[in-house]
């Protein structure tokens, strides 16, 4: 089990680093991020970052009662946080794209994870770092996630004006039918 965090922590950074490398829109005319590529990339960066250092301090450590079923709730998460984002960015293929964008022949897509959730490929994140920082096992770790969290939701803002600029009244049927991130909550 000692190996099991470490390998999935470099399955994470290596998926992460080959989505946000082949799957940019490649035309500068269609991004519509606002930045937020940028900040995300920073944010969640520097979050990992801090959190794998709060780690090395012996402090705000989880109780010791907690540190074991915490560290599998956070191993579960990442288990199911990755491919969730992976099936997630399969299922719209071609359309997915780290930079907000709209192609020419760009379509809404309803199925698969995105019938119950606009974003589950941001859910799926969430999720991975979530159990990242539990596995970490103290809570200035767990307190790292909050700007990542900040900076999804502003990222969430952009990209939905520019879904509903794009598709209507289309996206805006979808929108009242779907949650953002949490199934059945929000």
């Amino acid at each position: 089990m000692d190996k099991l965090f470490p390998a999935l922590c470099l399955l994470w950074i290596a998926s992460e680093i080959r989505i946000l490398w082949h799957r940019r829109s490649g035309d500068a005319a269609r991004k519509r991020d606002a930045g937020t590529l940028r900040v995300l990339v920073v944010v969640i960066g520097a979050s990992v970052a801090l959190a794998a250092g709060f780690d090395g301090l012996d402090v705000a450590r989880f109780p010791r009662h907690l540190q074991a079923p915490l560290w599998w709730l956070g191993i579960a998460l990442i288990l199911a946080g990755m491919p969730l984002r992976w099936w997630s960015i399969r299922v719209l293929a071609r359309h997915f794209t780290v930079d907000v964008a709209i192609r020419p022949d760009h379509e809404l897509v309803r199925r698969g994870p995105y019938r119950l959730l606009r974003h589950p490929s941001y859910t799926g994140l969430l999720m991975t770092f979530l159990g990242f920082a539990l596995c970490l096992g103290n809570w200035l770790s767990l307190a790292a996630m909050l700007p990542v969290i900040l900076a999804f939701l502003w990222r969430i803002q952009v990209e939905e004006r520019v879904l509903a600029a794009a598709f209507g009244d289309r996206y805006a049927a979808y929108a009242r039918g779907t949650k953002r991130l949490i199934p059945f909550v929000w």
